[in-house]
């Protein structure tokens, strides 16, 4: 023990019998006002400030500059007492608040260290705000743009894992992480009132739809409100088309131009058949991972048949979908109704494809023309009707129906079939958004003079025409098939 000073903070003792008494005790009383509740102005200003307030300290930067400041050493607590710079002498772990830090550091060695950095173990705590106040509703606060949590790594003493561990105390009990917009909750994730992990979302914050639960026992995924996205792409026109990124297949639709309608017979006696109606497109479908066709696809859309005048009519053309050079799916084209003649106005084909599509009708002179077919292939476009005869009695026949597109899916009606008159066109799908066969055309009604008349058109997409009717001087024009159409739909 020395009788010069105190132990710790090295305050100089009054001695027996000592002679001005005050000066021993003014240099303690000095000391203690540097080592009580120690503020520095800074430690990191470099130059020695020309006037400052007496009993101002500072902790002295690496290069401090100055007449005073030069003599003392980096890390070195100085203070100013009338101009005159004095080092204070500070114990391992002094404590000091730096006034334009606005923050602690304490003694470490010949340095400082941030009190933070040398605080090992704080708690326990009751409340605890960071960047914010802590209230009793919110013990803990934070208040900040970013926040890491990190493993603590092998080569730092931990084993590069990181488990966060969130538990509550009963199963109807709510451990959750709530997602707020302005303080208005959005999204709850997270086990709410028992032990399954589910998902719901808010749009105000007071009515909550369930998303997504997963049930502990099985694993097994259920979504409430459905799941999956789909997008559908209709090409009418020859195009290309690449899969969304976010699809996962593709299911492709192809259906094929169908058939125009062949036109009537005419003359002034004999049997006279009508024309033929027009064959459907064919219609082909399937599913491709999207990943196989990333690259993107080239489409081409099949015209539709022209009518006859006076002739068969054209046969439709082919839908084609393409990656790269090779033709990944094909559609063929509706056959074109046939030309009446003396003794037949034939039917156009339907479509190839697995079923083959709806068939036009065939013309008759000893009955209404054969409405065009809509059971060969339920789903797929209507046939047209075929065109009204003349028997040799010259009995004029009306025209046949066209058949019903998609009969069994979203109906599109044919065309009616002409009674001395042309025949009705095919109706489009009503709900295109959800089917796309369309109505055949109707046949065309024959008469006992002048001109047979004309078939209707087929309606979109890939529906035969009618034929036309047959006539006395000249024969009734077929009715026009409809182009073809491909569905691309992007699910994922």
């Amino acid at each position: 023990m020395s009788h010069d000073q105190s132990a710790r903070l090295g305050l100089p003792y009054l001695a027996a019998g000592q002679m001005q008494k005050h000066v021993t005790l003014n240099e303690a009383l000095t000391r203690l006002d540097a080592l009580i509740q120690t503020a520095v102005a800074s430690r990191t200003i470099m130059t020695e400030p020309e006037a400052p307030d007496d009993g101002r300290l500072y902790i002295l930067p690496e290069g401090a500059e100055g007449p005073g400041w030069s003599a003392f050493a980096a890390g070195t607590l100085i203070r100013v007492e009338s101009g005159g710079w004095t080092g204070i002498e500070v114990a391992d772990g002094q404590l000091v608040w730096v006034e334009d830090e606005a923050a602690f550091v304490v003694r470490d060695g010949d340095g400082w260290s941030p009190l933070g950095a040398r605080i090992g173990e704080v708690g326990p705590l009751e409340r605890l705000g960071l960047g914010a106040t802590a209230d009793e509703a919110n013990p803990f606060v934070a208040k900040l743009n970013k926040a890491l949590w990190t493993a603590l790594e092998a080569a730092s003493g931990g084993d590069g894992d990181l488990r966060l561990t969130l538990n509550k105390e009963a199963p109807v009990d709510v451990l959750s992480l709530l997602f707020q917009s302005g303080y208005g909750g959005r999204a709850e994730l997270g086990l709410i009132g028992d032990d399954d992990l589910s998902l719901k979302v808010s749009a105000d914050g007071a009515v909550w739809r369930p998303a997504l639960s997963v049930d502990r026992a099985t694993g097994r995924v259920s979504f409430a409100q459905g799941a999956g996205r789909r997008e559908i792409t209709v090409l009418t026109a020859n195009g290309s088309w690449t899969p969304p990124v976010w699809a996962r297949s593709v299911e492709a639709i192809a259906v094929g131009g169908g058939g125009g309608g062949g036109a009537g017979a005419f003359g002034a006696s004999g049997a006279r058949y009508g024309g033929g109606g027009g064959g459907a497109g064919g219609v082909s479908r399937t599913i491709w991972a999207a990943d196989q066709i990333a690259a993107g696809l080239t489409v081409v859309v099949g015209a539709g048949g022209t009518g006859g005048v006076a002739s068969a009519g054209a046969g439709g053309s082919g839908s084609v979908v393409y990656l790269g050079s090779t033709a990944l799916l094909l559609a063929t084209g509706g056959g074109g109704g046939g030309l009446g003649g003396g003794s037949s106005g034939a039917a156009g084909a339907g479509g190839a494809s697995v079923p083959n599509s709806n068939a036009g009708g065939a013309s008759s002179v000893s009955a209404a023309g054969g409405a065009g077919k809509a059971f060969d292939r339920p789903d797929a476009p209507g046939g047209g009707g075929a065109g009204g005869g003349l028997d040799t009695s010259s009995v004029a026949r009306s025209g046949g129906a066209g058949g019903d597109g998609g009969v069994l899916a979203v109906k599109a009606p044919g065309g009616s079939g002409g009674t001395g008159a042309v025949g009705g066109p095919g109706a489009a799908a009503p709900l295109n958004h959800l089917h796309w066969a369309g109505g055949g055309g109707g046949g065309g009604g024959a008469v006992v003079s002048g001109a047979g008349r004309s078939g209707g058109a087929g309606g979109a997409s890939g529906a035969g025409g009618g034929g036309g009717g047959a006539g006395v001087s000249a024969g009734g024009a077929g009715g026009a098939g409809a182009s073809g159409v491909v569905w691309l739909i992007a699910q994922g």
